[in-house]
């Protein structure tokens, strides 16, 4: 914004050889007087700093240097010259010709309109996008539970006709669809964190075993779907360990962490899960053979869609939103993510505090 419409053409003026004695009173209306001489040439802006620095002289002996604005000035380059003035008012030129003061004080009264402008704008903007999620979270998860829902009877009745080749169909629907469900999540999850709003962590005991199998089965059938050779296994060192932590959000970390080293494995590899606990705090590993991750490039796969795809040029599904979110739910379960190249090895860590 530039200052053009607070320039003032009305101000207090006083004549170059004026007694400074005789001027206090005139310059404490406003805190300064412009400084005319008798040719109508503008000499300066007079302040009181400047009289207690040199009482009872004349006007002129008085002036001090101080910086002069330009029309084109902003509100900001014009803020910083008041600032190295340390004056209620300066002069303003156009190409040399001295056109009118601004008054500090109309300057900093706009820019606090202009604050509480866009702090009101982004208030109701947090509330449209928190009513255009809570929307969008209500269309599309309603639809798909119904899917779900009519998935499961179909289920039931394919149970009764022991059907295995249906059973094999259902399941690959059924998969599909957890997963599509699970992008719309990530995207709200996503969305919500980066703004700052607060997502609720639900504290329960869970059991890693239960976890564990859950997602070999989930990617055993998804590997196969897509007709990959990828064999998904886990060490579970104690099958009965039971941990009082968010058991949606570890699950969701390490679907994303598996679902990444399935999709940058090399043909006929393992992909290895697991974990162990150090100094009170338990550490999920995801591990897999892979091309080279850049040095470079180690921190930027966190970031928001962008997508790791290192070693061909093939398309590679996802929307690159997967590793961020990890990251960020990690970060709320008050835990951090780390990622660990040895020649073709990958390996993902996430250390999770345990609760006592």
């Amino acid at each position: 914004m530039e200052l053009e419409k607070f320039i003032l053409n009305s101000y207090p003026t006083v004549g170059s050889f004026s007694a400074t004695n005789a001027l206090e009173k005139k310059i404490s209306e406003k805190g300064y007087v412009v400084v005319i001489d008798d040719n109508k040439i503008f000499q300066g802006v007079l302040t009181t700093s400047d009289l207690i620095k040199r009482p009872h002289k004349l006007v002129i002996d008085c002036l001090t240097e101080k910086e002069n604005l330009c029309s084109k000035d902003t509100i900001f380059s014009s803020l910083d010259k008041f600032e190295n003035s340390q004056c209620s008012a300066l002069a303003v030129f156009k190409e040399r010709e001295f056109i009118g003061i601004v008054e500090k004080q109309d300057v900093v009264a706009c820019l606090k309109t202009k604050i509480n402008e866009l702090y009101d704008q982004s208030i109701i903007s947090q509330k449209v996008k928190q009513s255009f999620l809570n929307n969008l979270s209500h269309e599309v998860r309603t639809p798909m539970n119904g899917f779900l829902g009519f998935l499961e009877l179909i289920s039931d009745l394919q149970i009764e006709n022991n059907n295995p080749e249906q059973k094999t169909h259902y399941d690959i629907i059924r998969k599909s669809a957890d997963r599509l469900l699970l992008i719309l999540n990530d995207l709200i999850d996503l969305a919500l964190l980066n703004s700052g709003d607060e997502i609720k962590v639900e504290i329960e005991e869970i059991n890693v075993e239960n976890i564990f199998s859950y997602l070999k089965e989930y990617f055993d059938l998804a590997v196969s779907a897509v007709n990959r050779n990828i064999s998904v296994n886990y060490v579970n060192p104690d099958r009965s360990l039971v941990l009082l932590t968010d058991g949606g959000k570890i699950k969701h970390i390490l679907y994303h962490l598996i679902d990444n080293a399935v999709k940058f494995s090399f043909d006929n590899d393992n992909v290895l899960y697991g974990y162990k606990i150090e100094n009170k705090n338990i550490i999920f590993f995801v591990k897999n053979n892979g091309a080279q991750i850049p040095q470079d490039k180690k921190e930027k796969i966190f970031e928001i869609f962008e997508k790791q795809n290192y070693h061909n040029d093939d398309f590679i599904e996802g929307l690159g939103i997967g590793l961020p979110l990890v990251k960020k739910l990690a970060t709320l379960l008050e835990g951090e993510i780390k990622l660990v190249t040895n020649e073709n090895e990958i390996t993902f860590f996430c250390s999770i505090p345990l609760q006592s």
